[in-house]
């Protein structure tokens, strides 16, 4: 299943059910296309996700991290982490996502496998990714060709394999035992909060004021902190938002260009065009044509 037009809310928190009740996991074959803009964009979800780079190169960005992945090769990421990938220094990656709630690998709420194993991990011990050595990162290509197949007993198969590469990433230490500094929560929560505020109100004019006043810090301290943590400075993000969002409507035959540019945040058609051209390289009526 391809991810790259993913639902999020305005929070950024991704809305799309991974897996089932009964077998929450879910396998996302993606391909990343740069002609097209076709990229995973930041967002978060509440399941762990194993990742692993079929083909191409790939850059992922987890917070203020960076991180390029080479064929082969295979990444943690873990619940309530804001992320993005996109194509690196190629026109096309394609990647498995193994999105996993985090009870398939605890059980239940209180069991001690959840307490000693699972939720310090996710919680006061977190890491926001791990970069998976070759022989995990082969599991996860595992995982994924077996949820392909679907072949009998498919998911105690996959099962097996997720307790095998959680076991292994403890023993191996990937996972820390010391605790979490504090202040990195607090930075993650307030990037979240940042990125709501622009995505609640990208419709309308905003000035820094009005987002650094949010999160109660001065415009530089605002600034600065966006640009740590999304790579980029607030304006340059809301713009690229905004792209993303007429991309969506223009999915819809029926909307003229200047209603999208109108309903997306932008002054002057005129503008929004210019815009669209220098981001994806084609005018929004070419792009309609070629993409959608």
């Amino acid at each position: 299943m391809p991810l790259t037009h993913i639902k999020i809310a305005k929070d950024l928190q991704e809305l799309t059910l991974h897996g089932s009740k009964e077998f929450p996991v879910a396998l996302y074959e993606t391909v990343m296309r740069l002609d097209s803009m076709d990229f995973i964009p930041l967002h978060w979800h509440t399941e762990i996700q194993f990742v692993y780079l079929k083909s191409g190169r790939a850059k992922y960005r987890m917070g203020a991290d960076v991180l390029v992945l080479e064929e082969g090769e295979g990444l943690f990421i873990n619940a309530s982490e804001l992320h993005e990938a996109k194509p690196f220094q190629i026109e096309q990656a394609i990647i498995y996502c193994v999105n996993v709630n985090p009870m398939m690998i605890g059980g239940y709420e209180g069991s001690i496998f959840m307490t000693k194993y699972v939720q310090p991990y996710l919680t006061s011990h977190r890491l926001p990714y791990v970069k998976l050595t070759k022989e995990l990162s082969q599991k996860v290509a595992c995982m994924a060709n077996l949820m392909r197949e679907q072949d009998a007993f498919y998911e105690m198969k996959v099962w097996r394999e997720l307790l095998s590469i959680w076991q292994s990433m403890l023993a191996q230490s990937l996972l820390p035992e010391e605790m979490t500094d504090p202040s990195n929560i607090v930075q993650h929560e307030r990037a979240k909060a940042m990125l709501d505020f622009l995505h609640a109100h990208y419709q309308q004019k905003i000035a820094l004021e009005d987002l650094s006043k949010h999160v109660y810090l001065s415009r530089t301290e605002c600034s600065s902190y966006f640009k740590k943590i999304v790579g980029m400075t607030p304006f340059s993000y809301l713009l690229q938002y905004r792209l993303r969002k007429s991309i969506e409507l223009l999915r819809d035959d029926e909307q003229t260009v200047t209603i999208i540019a109108a309903n997306t945040g932008f002054s002057t058609v005129s503008y929004y065009i210019e815009k669209f051209k220098e981001y994806t390289g084609y005018s929004p009526h070419v792009y309609r044509k070629k993409f959608l």
